[in-house]
């Protein structure tokens, strides 16, 4: 389901990856990038959760990943590689099938 509020979107993102982690993200500067941390976040969040639930999606977050060179989904976000971790969550999804 596609959701056009922003507002419900980090609610949800809050939900599952909690504060502490959004406002890393919403305080990050996006750089070079194309669109903010939370965005990117956002997105991944959507990848992830058409293939497994929420309680993983927030673990998922939260773990570091050899991918990422040892860093966790958010703090990669924080640094502003955005195309990295949905690399990641895209391959990480497709492992799980």
């Amino acid at each position: 389901m596609y959701r056009d509020d922003p507002l419900d979107d980090e609610e949800e993102l809050r939900a599952i990856v909690g504060d502490d982690a959004v406002e890393r993200l919403l305080g990050a500067d996006s750089g070079d990038g194309p669109s903010p941390p939370i965005q990117a976040a956002l997105e991944a969040l959507r990848v992830l959760q058409g293939w497994v639930g929420d309680d993983e999606v927030g673990r998922w977050f939260a773990v570091e990943h050899k991918r990422l060179d040892g860093r966790t989904p958010v703090q990669a976000l924080v640094d502003g590689e955005a195309d990295e971790v949905l690399d990641v969550a895209r391959r990480w999804v497709a492992a799980q099938g």
